[in-house]
């Protein structure tokens, strides 16, 4: 019996060598396919290399990855969940994982992209596609957090700071989102639509004459792209330039008309200059093609009060407030129209949610304060008054304390 279990040893021994010997020379073999972008004979080696080696989560997950980038990522997805369940701690595995599910739209590739940055944390281009991923999920919090911390170590990379810049500006993060398209720019100054959004987020800063500098600069590549001409209208508008305004984008609308975005900045243009009829055809033009565009619904809602069509603003702003719950100033404005129209309890709600959302208009409050006491709430319409009290002597204290840092002091 014991010559038997010596005998197997050895027996056991010889084939280890052997199999060792062939995954060495399958492995030198695989890498001079990969060297050579031959990606079907690296693919055949790995998948020999898994015959031999069935309990390796790193050959599983390099047959997945050949599969992924061969457009095959549907049958790559079974390779990464084994080396996963042949090792949980595979942070390559779990990466491969998520990006094969982000490209295929499968929900929960941010969540495999997490799980490998917690097994990897220092990894850069983990937590730069983690970014990405939360972007198009509408983690946008989550994914500047991400693409700041792959910036210490990627600053180089002009796609990072694109993705950083968009992240930002969903936040409302407008300067910081303004530096991180300028070094995405400088690092790649033919990227056109990171210099488009480079160009709005000056203007939204408050440089129009920046961000129209920007725009022509993309037209110069790009003269057809209708996306930057209306922005250039956008630049006019912030510059005050409204005539000129009216003058390109109405040009910009004779040659495409279904751009409902253009006749929404003409429209807007149109309204500037006091003239309301050519406002409220643009407008009407802009919801019909593009109804999306929620602030269109506004600006058309206000042109409507101007022109003393109440029901229609009423419908309009309906429309926003539908679209993007969160519209303070539509909710405010629908507010004050309903309010105008007699109808105290749906003025009230309005205002209400107006102020939920910003809690900094002492205007909003005081006219929800009188709503509330012609409903009899004395204890609503107490702390309403109160509420814009307070607000109103803030803005007092502020603009006292400017006036003294302005003064003159005698030298002491």
């Amino acid at each position: 019996m014991r010559g038997f279990f010596l005998a197997l040893g050895a027996l056991s021994g010889g084939l280890l060598w052997a199999q060792s010997a062939n995954v060495q020379q399958l492995e030198a073999d695989a890498r001079r396919q990969m060297a050579a972008r031959n990606v079907a004979g690296a693919l055949a080696d790995y998948q020999k290399l898994a015959e031999l080696v069935p309990q390796s989560a790193a050959y599983q997950d390099q047959i997945g990855y050949l599969l992924a980038a061969t457009n095959r990522a549907q049958e790559a997805l079974p390779y990464f969940q084994k080396a996963i369940a042949l090792n949980p701690k595979l942070s390559e595995a779990w990466f491969h994982l998520g990006v094969a599910r982000i490209i295929l739209r499968q929900g929960e590739g941010a969540d495999d992209l997490q799980k490998a940055v917690a097994l990897d944390p220092t990894n850069a281009d983990y937590r730069f596609r983690l970014g990405a991923a939360d972007i198009e999920v509408g983690r946008y919090a989550d994914a500047v957090l991400q693409l700041r911390a792959a910036a210490k170590t990627m600053s180089g990379s002009a796609g990072l700071w694109g993705s950083l810049g968009d992240a930002l500006q969903q936040t409302g993060r407008y300067k910081e989102a303004r530096d991180a398209y300028a070094k995405a720019v400088a690092l790649d100054p033919n990227n056109t639509a990171v210099r488009n959004s480079y160009g709005a987020m000056l203007i939204k800063c408050g440089d129009p004459a920046a961000g129209l500098t920007q725009f022509k600069k993309v037209l110069q590549r790009e003269p057809g792209n209708v996306r930057v001409q209306v922005n250039v209208g956008y630049a006019l508008i912030g510059a005050g330039n409204y005539k000129e305004a009216v003058r390109y984008l109405s040009q910009v609308v004779k040659e495409h008309p279904d751009a409902g975005d253009a006749h929404y900045n003409l429209g807007a243009a149109y309204k500037q200059t006091d003239d309301l009829q050519h406002a409220r055809s643009e407008l009407e033009q802009a919801v019909k093609l593009a109804p999306n565009i929620v602030e269109a619904h506004y600006v058309l809602a206000t042109t409507c009060v101007d022109l003393g069509e109440t029901n229609e603003a009423i419908a309009e702003l309906r429309k926003a407030v539908e679209q993007r719950p969160t519209y303070s100033d539509a909710w405010f404005e629908l507010g004050m129209v309903l309010k105008d129209q007699g109808d105290t309890d749906g003025a009230i709600q309005a205002l209400q949610r107006s102020v939920q959302l910003d809690a900094t208009d002492a205007g909003a409050f005081n006219t929800l304060g009188l709503l509330l006491k012609r409903k009899g709430d004395k204890q609503g319409s107490e702390r309403a008054f109160a509420k814009a009290a307070a607000l109103r002597e803030a803005e007092n204290r502020e603009k006292q304390k400017k006036l003294e840092q302005g003064t003159p002091k005698a030298n002491q």
